[in-house]
């Protein structure tokens, strides 16, 4: 008879088999973020200790030293803004409504009432060293020549600072006639309206309109008539003092077409220039000067630049006039009051903002 088949025989597991999962990682120590916390709690004691000694050396050392310089337990003071800068501490002491920045060595042993930061210093040397070169002086040579040399003055009949000018060319022509020829006076304003204005309202206006009909319509009567104004500003009693031709004087003031044509002429030169302030200098008809590059406001220096822009030098360009100080103002005499100080620097009548 045939074997019967036997069934396969199943080994047993003698020992369990290995788990495939992977390994449990222990976590890394991250040394960086100790690392960053540790800087910013020495960085907080730092503050701290700073903050620490700043307020020791605020509200102690710093007042004993100021109290044994001032030697008055009396007085008051509050000392602000202490703060550590190059080895010293620097602070605001507040004294008899004034504040000064004062310095205190760190063994508050010596106290520096002021100081002079030398980076600032260098600063202020390069701002004024700019500020000169902006505002450096003109001379003789840096003025620009026509063959026969202009110098105008703009003013408003009622400004101190216009009348000595006119007053300053009025007495530079009386002593050098032949300066008729290169000095001119032209006027500043507007005409709004079909009406005249000026920065002094409506009287200087009017005035400012006389003076130009006398100037283009009876030239030779101009300085007389201006000579008197100046005085008083009694424009009635000047007219018939210098001899003023009134019925002609009041025709052209009251002809849009002579008066206010002559004044607008004069004012669009002004606007072109950009002159808005009384007295300007425009020589020759383009460059601004100041009198004060020249010695001031005075006749020599109205001569200088109106002989320094001629081509051709007349007599008088070689005479020395006076260099004296005339008044401002309305003025009986062309002297300085005694006592009286006259202006200094470029003073003038500029219109309202």
């Amino acid at each position: 008879m045939p074997k019967k088949a036997s069934a396969p025989k199943t080994k047993l597991k003698t020992r369990v088999e290995k788990s495939e999962e992977a390994p449990i990682q222990q976590p890394k120590f991250n040394w960086s973020i100790v690392a960053v916390v540790i800087c910013l709690a020495g960085i907080l004691l730092l503050l701290r200790s700073f903050k620490g000694k700043t307020d020791e050396f605020k509200n102690k050392q710093i007042p004993d030293a100021i109290k044994k310089v001032l030697n008055s337990p009396s007085t008051k003071f509050e000392v602000t803004s202490v703060t550590d800068t190059s080895g010293v501490y620097e602070f605001v002491l507040k004294l008899n409504g004034q504040s000064y920045t004062s310095y205190l060595t760190k063994d508050a042993k010596i106290l520096f009432t002021s100081g002079v930061k030398l980076a600032d210093l260098d600063k202020q040397k390069a701002a004024a060293t700019t500020t000169d070169t902006q505002q450096k002086k003109l001379t003789c040579s840096d003025l620009k020549k026509a063959d026969t040399g202009e110098l105008t003055a703009f003013v408003v009949s009622n400004c101190p600072y216009g009348l000595q000018m006119q007053r300053v060319f009025k007495k530079a022509i009386a002593d050098a006639p032949d300066l008729a020829a290169n000095l001119d006076i032209k006027y500043i304003g507007a005409i709004e309206n079909g009406k005249i204005t000026s920065m002094h309202g409506d009287e200087e206006a009017k005035e400012n309109l006389r003076q130009i009909c006398i100037r283009d319509e009876q030239k030779d009567l101009y300085w007389p008539y201006v000579g008197c104004y100046m005085q008083n500003g009694k424009t009635d009693e000047c007219v018939a003092s210098s001899g003023v031709d009134k019925a002609q004087l009041d025709a052209c003031v009251a002809d849009p077409k002579r008066g206010l044509a002559f004044a607008q002429k004069d004012f669009d030169a002004a606007k072109q220039l950009g002159v808005s302030g009384s007295p300007t200098l425009i020589l020759n008809g383009k460059q601004t000067v100041s009198e004060f590059d020249f010695g001031g406001r005075t006749e020599n220096s109205i001569k200088t630049i109106a002989c320094c822009g001629s081509k051709t030098q007349g007599a008088s360009c070689s005479k020395e006039l006076s260099t004296k100080d005339l008044p401002t103002a309305f003025s009986l005499t062309d002297e300085v009051a005694t006592g009286t100080t006259t202006t200094t620097s470029a003073a003038g009548c500029a219109p309202a903002k």
